[in-house]
C-alpha cells in the first residue's frame, strides 16, 4: 500500500449477515493486510458473523442504536470518534449511513469517500431522501465507489460534481472440497424475508421442472421463511426443498451444489453469485439490475434468463440438468472469469483510489 495511507476508517452497519457487512468487512480486511491501520465503526451493536483481522479496531455504540438507529446520537457519536481516531482518510459503506456522516463531519478538515452498495433502482423514503439530499449538499463526498457501470451512471447523475469510479466487490477467499461431490441440489443464497432476493420466483420456477430428482436449498440469514414455505406447501413441492437457515460453512453448500440459481429482482451487487462462480458452481441468474450481465456472459461462464421470467428459469434449470458436460464447462469458466474479484486486485483498485485524492 502507498505510504500515503497509515489509517483508515470504515464506517459500515454492523458486522451481522448481509451484503454491505460481508464488503465492508471483506474491505476492512484487506486494507489491513495491504498495511493500514483499520479502524471498524459499526453503527449497530449487533451479534457479529463477519470476522476482522487481528489489529482491526471495532467501534461500537453503547447504550444506543440496538434496534433503531439514532439520527442525533449517532451524529454526534461519529464525529467525537472521527476526532478522537484521527484518520487520514474515511470509506463509508452505504448512501444514508455517508449523509449522517457528512454531517458529522461538517467544520472538519476530514474528507470521505462513499462506496454505495444499493441498487440503482432503490428508492430512499422520506425523510431519509431529504436528509442525502442535505448533507450531499453540504458536505459532497470525495469520491464515489460503485460496484457496477450501471450503477455508476446513476450516482453521476445524483452525485454531478464528485468523480464515481467502479469496482466490483471483492470476494472473500471461498474455501474448495475437491472431495465433496456435486449433488442433484440447486442452491440460492440469501435473506429469506427479502422481497428483492426473489426466492418466491424460484419456487415457483422450481415448480415448473419437469425434473423430479433434483432439490433446491436455500440457504439464509433469517427466519422468517413461512411465507416461502406455505409457497412451497401450496405448489406441492415441499417435500424437496430445504430451508437451510443460517450457514455457517456455506462453502461445503457451494461445493455440493449441482447449479447455483440467483433469482434476485434487483440487487446492489450479488455477492453471492460472485462467491458460487469463485467455488466451481454451474450459475444462473436472472438478469436484474445490477450486475449479473457484468459477471457472466450468457453460455460461455454461466447462464442468463429474462429478468422475472420464472418459466424461462425453470426451462433453464431443466436444460442444464440433463447437460452434465455443459454445467462443468460453465463452472470452469466460471472460475477463471471470478478472478477478476480477487480480494488482493479489488482492495488494491480501492487503495489506489484513496491514495490518488
Amino acid at each position: 500500500m502507498n505510504k500515503q495511507v497509515n489509517k483508515i476508517l470504515i464506517i459500515a452497519p454492523c458486522l451481522t449477515m448481509g451484503g454491505i457487512e460481508r464488503a465492508s468487512s471483506n474491505t476492512a480486511n484487506g486494507l489491513s493486510e495491504l498495511g493500514a491501520k483499520v479502524y471498524f465503526l459499526s453503527l449497530f451493536k449487533k451479534e457479529a458473523f463477519f470476522k476482522l483481522n487481528e489489529g482491526i479496531e471495532i467501534i461500537e455504540p453503547q447504550g444506543f442504536n440496538k434496534t433503531k438507529l439514532s439520527l442525533f446520537k449517532s451524529i454526534l457519536w461519529i464525529r467525537k470518534e472521527v476526532k478522537r481516531v484521527n484518520p487520514e482518510h474515511i470509506l463509508v459503506f452505504n448512501k444514508f449511513y455517508g449523509a449522517i456522516t457528512a454531517l458529522a463531519l461538517l467544520g472538519t478538515k476530514y474528507p470521505y469517500f462513499l462506496s454505495e452498495r444499493s441498487s440503482p433502482l432503490f428508492v430512499w423514503r422520506q425523510p431519509m431522501r431529504a436528509i442525502n439530499k442535505l448533507a450531499f449538499s453540504i458536505k459532497p463526498p470525495k469520491g464515489v465507489i460503485a460496484q457496477t457501470n450501471i450503477a455508476a451512471e446513476y450516482q453521476r447523475k445524483y452525485f454531478n460534481k464528485t468523480e464515481v469510479i467502479v469496482i466490483p466487490n471483492s470476494v472473500r477467499e471461498v474455501q474448495l472440497f475437491p472431495e465433496i461431490k456435486r449433488e442433484k441440489v440447486i442452491l440460492a443464497v440469501g435473506r429469506l424475508n427479502d422481497y428483492l432476493k426473489g426466492f418466491d420466483l424460484l419456487i415457483e420456477s422450481f415448480a415448473k421442472l419437469k425434473n423430479q430428482d433434483w432439490e433446491l436449498h436455500i440457504a439464509g440469514g433469517d427466519e422468517e421463511g413461512e411465507a416461502l414455505k406455505e409457497q412451497a406447501e401450496r405448489l406441492g413441492v415441499i417435500n424437496r426443498i430445504k430451508f437451510l437457515g443460517k450457514v455457517k460453512e456455506i462453502d461445503k453448500c457451494y461445493a455440493y451444489a449441482g447449479m447455483f440459481v440467483i433469482p434476485s429482482r434487483s440487487e446492489g451487487f450479488p455477492n453471492a453469485l460472485a462467491e458460487a462462480m469463485t467455488a466451481g458452481c454451474c450459475c444462473i441468474a436472472f438478469d436484474f439490475v445490477a450486475g449479473p450481465n457484468e459477471m457472466i456472459t450468457n453460455g460461455v461462464d454461466g447462464i442468463l434468463v429474462p429478468s422475472g421470467d420464472t418459466q424461462k428459469l425453470a426451462e433453464a434449470i431443466d436444460d442444464l440438468i440433463v447437460k452434465d458436460d455443459f454445467r462443468d464447462v460453465l463452472a470452469q469458466k466460471a472460475i477463471k472469469t471470478s478472478q477478476h474479484f480477487k480480494k488482493s486486485t479489488i482492495i488494491s483498485k480501492i487503495a489506489n483510489v484513496i491514495n490518488k485524492k
